[in-house]
């Protein structure tokens, strides 16, 4: 009788036991720090602390996704930055004791997808028997002008009421969107017609090659008149300026130049 009592009061512990930590009631807290460093080793904002109480808690950045989420948890948007390298996916178990979010200056950001798609357009050029755009500094300044002011007005009229080609100038001008907005429940994209997305490596790394190649695809595929100006035959100079927001959207302009050409004023 003693031994059944035992047995039974044994069992009754176990599954009490069993569903405690079922419903997380006995699930051991943990706590986690999380650093927001430029790629320079610059500090952008105070650490954040979490404490995890449950198993089913997670923060996380999703490689599938086209931009961390905003639900992640640890990702926080950061005026003049965007993330550059994100950690994986976190369980409460498994969370580190402390991370780094890692950002990139959006300039910077720009520069380096910049020069990736200005490589994959003379890359597809060269497949038509095309000449490689030439690059020109004064052309890459107008463009980078050009970007910022598609923020207050996406047209190729400037905010100003002038065309970007006025008076004959002798430009041509194709430009792209990268549509993205935080939502609470994350991060949402559409397609304008001509989109492009801020994408990301399942490593975490923020891709130059593949953001670029989203905005070159559009414009080569989604219209024969911005694909037929891509591939024009009178143009020797082009540049391309990307210009980034911290929520991961952007605006992109690309400037058409001749060579001698004798209106350049802007």
């Amino acid at each position: 009788m003693k031994s059944t009592s035992k047995l039974l009061t044994i069992l009754s512990l176990s599954l009490g036991l069993i569903g405690a930590s079922a419903f997380g009631i006995n699930a051991q807290a943990k706590t986690t720090t999380v650093n927001y460093v430029s790629t320079t080793g610059k500090v952008l904002r105070a650490p954040i602390t979490y404490t995890t109480k449950s198993t089913k808690s997670s923060y996380y950045y999703n490689p599938k996704a086209s931009y961390p989420t905003s639900g992640a948890g640890y990702i926080k948007k950061i005026p003049g930055y965007l993330p550059h390298k994100v950690p994986q996916t976190y369980s409460a178990s498994n969370m580190p004791t402390s991370l780094n979010v890692t950002y990139i200056k959006e300039s910077t950001l720009a520069k380096k997808v910049d020069k990736q798609y200005l490589k994959q357009i003379n890359a597809y050029r060269k497949t038509k028997g095309l000449k490689a755009f030439k690059h020109n500094a004064s052309l890459k300044a107008k463009t980078v002008v050009r970007s910022k002011e598609l923020w207050q007005k996406l047209s190729h009229v400037r905010p100003n009421g002038q065309s970007y080609n006025s008076n004959n100038s002798g430009y041509a001008e194709c430009m792209a969107v990268l549509p993205a907005y935080f939502l609470p429940t994350g991060i949402t994209t559409y397609n304008s017609g001509q989109g492009a997305i801020l994408t990301y490596n399942s490593n975490g790394y923020v891709s130059y090659k593949r953001t670029a190649k989203t905005a070159s695809h559009e414009l080569l595929t989604c219209d024969a008149l911005h694909r037929d100006t891509e591939l024009n035959n009178w143009a020797t100079y082009s540049e391309v300026a990307f210009s980034f927001h911290d929520d991961g959207s952007a605006k992109m302009a690309q400037l058409f130049e001749m060579a001698n050409n004798p209106n350049t004023k802007m």
